[in-house]
């Protein structure tokens, strides 16, 4: 984009915020709250971008030959700098965000991406475009971000991302021999990566080298005491360099650009889906029963150590039914001796490693440990990580969550508090299980926010929207049924009740341990494009997933939650997706755009005035009782009242009444640029959605009728927070489901207030403080004009057929 002053710039932030960024504050029912209005603020946010997952430089995507993007030679010399895009592209990719109506980012970053190079040494050069980014953030205004340490599967050298080459040297690991160890399954190790397993890269969990980095990070003094490296054991070791990594990134941004506190900056995560890696695990020479996704070549843990040492396994292989995993035979993985165990200290050399001289290179770990025997295989102690070894006391997911994960918390969050007192800590714990009971202790304070992330399994897995049946999967989780066969549940309908029952039930959980003043946020959820084998991509019928992402958008409007969608991705395409292990969730995608060449220029065009705005707005208003009226080119004048939901009079208002509000309206201008950014955005009656922005009270429900164009919002108008002025609630109304002139806004109290500007449509309500639940209604007239329309058509044809007329 060419922006060729400053107030061109400016027009994004003077014409299309929904809300003014502030510092936050929460209340007692865990808002989050405008303080200058004491409103609260919904987060309605976007992931960007999936593609921050891997460099730039030299450019990388999981299906790459890695011999020829310098995967493993160029491993220390990466650069994450223009990820997710560069920051001329910035303003395009960031209004379109805006366009949609989402006001918060989820912005993606890895610690690959600043201490990629060796312990301690940090990519200034990323860390300055991070800051320049915010910056430009911050310029266009309206968006809040938060910043989130990505990772999956531990890093990208296991199938995933997060972690630099060198944590796998220190844990003694050779990764370039994790495939054919089989101790990873690496999607550009595949025959045909076009054909990779669905969700395959995910099996990696409860392969070797993931499980053994997250026992060394989260319980390495518990089981692996020996495990000394630069004089610290290697969970102080990796904790600490992680921690550091992320503390020197958030105190770059205050040092440099400090104002992004006060506005868009409000929080930092702790780490993105967490894994106990073997803690708890009862029995090494069996499957986990709770290993639900077994896919391919699925080995135990005694197999997959056999197999690190260059021992030849045979295991069983499973493929997905809608029932769950199945057994469909075994396969033979010989490593012909090569293993998954560096064999000398060159990379300690080369890293600058400090290792105790009773780690010995080229062993298991775990052998040392004398927990099995590295030359006969033999399983010595295979309930070594279902107790504590030391008292002997049982131990699982809970206790993982409650003693190991928080240790690892409170030291995150003492380091980050260090750099910002007031910035929003967001906990997040393993994925779908109970958060840690921490109510009113230590480990919460008047900054701490909740983080769960929730996918429909079935949809996932299959990439394919079943209408007719689905399960509930959280139910399954908790016991709720003596039979999985219980969990299943019939018709769209239904589905969609129980996506939205599971994640109010997650919202519980989550207020119940660790306190009703803690927000949470469902930093994560979405659904697949690429579903029926890419077959929109071919005759262009995207109602699947139109559906299917309705479906998920329902469920968080019922809960009311804050979220962020995963996700935005600038480079998707329809081969190769989110050019990641075959994802393909992007909201957006350039192959779905009428207008590849997009020339997003602000110039001096006819729409633009000398104050700035690109096109003129136009306003109008309705009450109570009353149908809402479009007059353009009218002077419209209206005193302030309410109705009483019980009469029709009006009675007066505290703060509006008696005085006049005089609205100048004109005819907006035709779409311009701007409105072509709509291009590529995917399913958009589904994505773009009207949600209360801002609220007098608290959402108490809220839903959107796609296909009837409908919007409904209850509100409980009881206020927490003292309001220093009236300001309205402010719902956005996207002209997507709302055309200016061709909807009603119905409500049982106060006044509303339409504004539309060519872009953005918002409405404004005003209504007394503390009188109980409220109500507001908004329809399309021209669909429902058209359903009457076709309503009396039929009955004309019903009546015609018996002769009647």
């Amino acid at each position: 984009m060419d922006v060729k002053t400053k107030r061109e710039k400016n027009l994004l932030r003077d014409s299309f915020s929904l809300i003014k960024t502030e510092r936050l504050t929460t209340d007692n029912n865990g808002n989050f709250v405008q303080p200058s209005t004491g409103r609260v603020v919904t987060l309605h946010g976007i992931n960007i971008a999936s593609c921050s997952k891997l460099p730039d430089i030299p450019y990388q995507t999981s299906y790459l030959n890695p011999n020829e993007c310098g995967f493993y030679s160029d491993a220390d010399f990466v650069s994450f700098v223009n990820r997710p895009f560069p920051l001329e592209d910035a303003y395009e990719h960031l209004t379109r965000i805006k366009l949609c109506g989402y006001n918060t980012i989820r912005f993606i970053f890895t610690w690959e991406a600043i201490e990629h190079e060796g312990p301690g040494v940090y990519d200034v050069d990323y860390i300055q475009y991070v800051i320049d980014l915010l910056k430009i953030i911050d310029e266009v205004g309206g968006l809040y971000v938060f910043l989130d340490p990505h990772q999956d599967v531990w890093s990208k050298f296991c199938g995933g991302s997060g972690a630099p080459i060198w944590t796998l040297y220190a844990a003694g690991l050779e990764p370039k021999n994790f495939e054919v160890t089989g101790a990873s399954k690496l999607h550009s190790m595949c025959s045909d990566p076009s054909k990779f397993t669905k969700m395959v890269w995910s099996t990696n969990y409860d392969k070797l080298a993931c499980q053994i980095m997250f026992t060394m990070f989260f319980s390495g003094k518990m089981f692996m005491p020996n495990a000394i490296i630069d004089g610290a054991n290697i969970q102080d070791y990796l904790q600490n360099h992680f921690i550091d990594s992320v503390a020197f990134l958030l105190s770059s941004i205050k040092k440099k650009a400090p104002s992004l506190f006060e506005t868009c900056l409000i929080g930092v995560e702790s780490l993105n889906e967490p894994s106990k890696g073997l803690y708890g695990l009862q029995d090494m020479s069996k499957i986990s029963e709770d290993q639900n996704l077994r896919l391919d070549e699925t080995p135990t843990v005694i197999q997959s150590l056999n197999l690190s040492m260059g021992h030849k396994q045979t295991v069983d292989k499973y493929s997905l039914t809608s029932f769950g995993p199945k057994k469909v035979g075994s396969i033979t993985i010989d490593p012909h001796g090569v293993k998954s165990w560096v064999s000398n200290d060159k990379m300690d050399i080369h890293y600058g490693f400090n290792r105790d001289k009773k780690w010995k290179l080229g062993d298991c770990l775990l052998s040392q440990l004398g927990v099995w025997n590295s030359k006969t295989g033999e399983l010595n102690h295979p309930d070594f990580f279902s107790k504590n070894p030391t008292t002997g006391e049982p131990i699982n997911e809970s206790t993982f969550i409650n003693i190991q994960y928080l240790s690892f918390w409170m030291k995150f969050k003492r380091k980050l508090r260090t750099i910002d007192e007031n910035i929003f800590l967001i906990m997040q714990a393993p994925v779908l299980q109970i958060p840690p009971h921490i109510r009113k202790t230590k480990y919460v304070d008047d900054k701490t926010v909740v983080a769960i992330h929730y996918y429909d399994g079935m949809t996932l897995l299959f990439k394919s929207w079943n209408r007719f049946m689905n399960v509930d999967t959280l139910g399954i989780m908790r016991g709720k049924y003596i039979s999985p066969m219980f969990a299943i549940v019939l018709g769209e309908r239904n589905i969609r009740k129980s996506i939205r029952n599971q994640l109010r039930e997650m919202k519980r959980e989550c207020q119940e341990n660790v306190g009703m003043k803690a927000p949470v946020i469902l930093t994560e959820t979405g659904m697949p494009f690429d579903m029926d084998d890419k077959k929109a991509y071919g005759d262009g019928d995207y109602s699947s997933q139109e559906a299917a992402t309705d479906a998920i958008n329902f469920a968080i409007e019922g809960s009311s939650l804050n979220f962020t969608y995963w996700c935005y991705n600038p480079e998707n395409c329809h081969k190769w997706g989110d050019r990641w292990n075959l994802e393909d969730f992007s909201v957006f995608s350039k192959d779905d755009m009428v207008a590849k060449n997009l020339d997003f220029t602000f110039g001096e065009t006819s729409g633009t005035s000398s104050s700035g705005r690109i096109s003129s707005y136009s306003e109008w208003i309705t009450t109570a009782g009353s149908e809402s009226t479009y007059k353009p080119n009218e002077h419209i004048t209206f005193t302030g009242g309410t109705i009483n939901s019980n009469s029709n009079s009006i009675g007066k208002h505290s703060e509006v009444n008696n005085s006049e509000v005089e609205l100048m309206s004109s005819v907006f201008e035709p779409r311009n640029t701007l409105g072509r950014l709509l291009e590529g955005v995917r399913v958009p009656s589904a994505i773009i959605r009207p949600y209360a922005v801002l609220v007098n009270g608290s959402v108490i429900d809220a839903s959107t009728d796609i296909k009837a164009h409908t919007y409904s919002l209850e509100v409980d108008s009881a206020r927490l927070t003292p309001a220093p002025s009236l300001e309205p609630t402010v719902v956005f109304l996207p002209e997507k489901h709302f055309p200016p002139g061709k909807f009603e806004v119905s409500v049982d109290t106060g006044i509303t207030k339409c504004k539309h500007d060519g872009i953005y449509q918002t409405l404004e309500w005003y209504y007394d403080e503390n009188v109980g639940k409220v109500h507001l209604q908004v329809k399309n007239t021209s669909t429902s004009k058209s359903a009457e329309s076709r309503g009396k058509f039929i009955m004309f044809l019903h009546l015609l057929t018996c002769g009647l007329l």
